[in-house]
C-alpha cells in the first residue's frame, strides 16, 4: 500500500506505515528539523514543506492511505482555544489535500479537545467534509497515550474514514490484488 503523510512531524505515521509493510511515497512537514529527519529516514519519499503551497494532484488515485495529525493548538485545553480564528486551523488544508489525492483511507489524529471546542462543531465539520467527499467515517475514538504504556495520559482522538470508490480506483493500479 502507498502512504502519504501530512503534518508528518518527525515521521511517526511514516514509521508506522513502514512497520505495516507500506511505502511512504510523500510527506508534508513545515518544520525544518522534522524535514531533515524525514529525508534521512524516508529518502525515497518526496517531501513538501508548507501544505498551503503544495499541489497534491500528482498523487491522485495513487495513494491508498493518507494520514495527518493536523495542528492541535487551536483546540487544545493547554492553549487559548481560538479554533477557526487560529492561523494553525489547518483542517481545511487537509481536506483540500484529501480532495486532490483521493485516497482510499484517511486517518486523522488530534487532541481530545476537538470534541469539546464549540460543542464539537469542528469535529462535525470534519466528519461532514469527509462524507461529502464520499467517505464512510467510522465513529471517532479517543485513546490515551498511557494505553500504549506512555507515562502520561495525553488523550488523542482518531478519525478514520474509508472510500470504497477510491479503493476501486487505486486497486485498478494493482490489478486484482489488494494486498500490495
Amino acid at each position: 500500500m502507498n502512504h502519504l503523510g501530512l503534518f508528518e512531524g518527525i515521521g511517526g505515521f511514516s514509521l508506522a506505515a513502514r512497520w505495516m509493510g507500506w511505502e511512504t511515497i510523500a510527506w508534508c512537514e513545515w518544520n525544518e528539523f522534522g524535514q531533515k529527519v524525514l529525508r534521512h529516514h524516508f529518502p525515497e519519499a518526496e517531501g513538501f514543506g508548507d501544505i498551503k503551497k503544495t499541489d497534491f494532484t500528482k498523487y491522485a488515485n495513487r495513494t491508498d492511505i493518507l494520514t495527518g495529525g493536523f495542528p492541535c493548538q487551536p483546540y487544545s485545553i493547554a492553549g487559548k482555544r481560538k479554533g477557526k480564528e487560529d492561523d494553525r486551523h489547518l483542517w481545511p488544508e487537509m481536506l483540500r489535500a484529501i480532495r486532490e489525492i483521493k485516497p482510499s483511507w484517511v486517518v486523522g489524529e488530534n487532541v481530545s479537545g476537538l470534541t469539546t471546542w464549540s460543542n464539537g462543531m469542528v469535529l462535525n465539520e470534519i466528519k461532514t467534509g469527509l462524507e461529502d467527499e464520499g467517505f464512510e467515517v467510522f465513529p471517532p475514538v479517543i485513546i490515551p497515550a498511557c494505553a500504549v504504556n506512555a507515562p502520561h495520559r495525553r488523550d488523542r482522538i482518531w478519525i478514520i474514514a474509508y472510500s470504497d470508490s477510491n479503493r476501486k480506483m487505486v486497486q485498478g493500479r494493482y490489478g486484482n490484488s489488494s494486498n500490495k
